[in-house]
């Protein structure tokens, strides 16, 4: 019984951190990454991707070892997007360089039909990272009414997410949606640490959910009422921050359309990060006894989930 959908592009990272260190070829990608933080707590989940024919060599071979479907995995190159990511000393992407180009990444592009094939009678939420493309958005609305589901946009500010009034047209779509501070400051032309100003500018775009991420110092889920804030939950050591947000806002995704409260799904999404956060790429293998310590660790920090508004 499939209930969730991590939807969108697959694609391999090589890391270069402040100091030069540089790391292998790993997964990643906005879906991909959500896939494994929602994973951790359900194996009711499916990846909805446009992908190369070598995603079955690494890709393939972790949906199996995790006891998921391939089904709505779709071929349509050669291969799999991959990208040369760098970070500052402040953990803020300086540059990228795709090994295959713009034209790969756009080919394999999830588009809302696969959404609409991938879809089943028991699918609860869906999680989603795409840019404020108004047709994209119309086609979206068209196959979320036909189904259903709740909707996680995770907006994709690089792309045409900058367009604000773009944004606030499609906003009232998805009852979930996410981004982090640093697109926040931009968008509302103030300071990213400026925490309770900016949330309160993203309550009014706000439905039901919002995953306000703000990087080292944790998440909020923002409510059109409320606003929780959790600081980073410390499951294991740090090695790569890459994907967090990814993760963190696919689990948001799952607790939220699972019937979690605020709280419970900001400890959620911090405890799928903090799983992220242990290695390069997603998490290797969730075991049921990862899962079970996953329920553990949620329990502990419920109390210090903090009302902030």
């Amino acid at each position: 019984m499939i209930e969730y959908l991590a939807c969108g592009n697959c694609m391999s990272d090589e890391i270069i951190q402040p100091n030069g260190e540089r790391s292998t070829r790993h997964m990643g990608g906005p879906a991909f990454f959500a896939l494994s933080g929602i994973r951790l707590w359900t194996k009711n989940v499916k990846l909805v991707c446009r992908t190369g024919a070598d995603f079955y060599d690494t890709y393939g071979v972790w949906l199996k070892e995790n006891g998921l479907t391939d089904e709505s995995v779709r071929v349509d190159c050669d291969n799999m997007s991959c990208y040369v990511i760098q970070y500052d000393e402040n953990g803020t992407g300086i540059g990228g360089k795709s090994y295959y180009g713009d034209e790969n990444l756009g080919y394999i592009k999830t588009h809302p039909e696969d959404i609409d094939e991938a879809c089943g009678p028991d699918v609860k939420g869906i999680y989603f990272a795409t840019g404020a493309e108004l047709v994209v958005w119309d086609k979206l609305e068209q196959v979320k009414k036909k189904h259903g589901y709740k909707m996680m946009w995770e907006l994709e500010y690089f792309n045409s997410g900058k367009d604000f009034e773009r944004l606030k047209k499609v906003a009232h779509i998805p009852e979930m949606w996410s981004l982090n501070n640093k697109e926040a400051a931009e968008m509302f032309g103030r300071d990213p640490k400026d925490d309770l100003y900016l949330i309160q500018k993203v309550q009014e775009l706000t439905n039901e959910l919002c995953l306000y991420r703000v990087g080292h110092r944790g998440a909020y889920a923002v409510t059109k009422e409320h606003a929780y804030y959790l600081p980073p939950a410390a499951v294991f050591p740090y090695v790569d921050q890459t994907g967090c947000g990814n993760c963190s806002t696919g689990a948001a995704m799952y607790a939220h359309a699972s019937g979690c409260t605020p709280e419970e799904t900001v400890v959620i999404a911090n405890i799928s990060a903090a799983y992220n956060v242990a290695q390069y790429g997603v998490f290797p293998l969730v075991t049921d006894e990862e899962m079970a310590r996953a329920q553990k660790v949620k329990q502990e920090l419920l109390s210090k989930v903090e009302q902030v508004l």
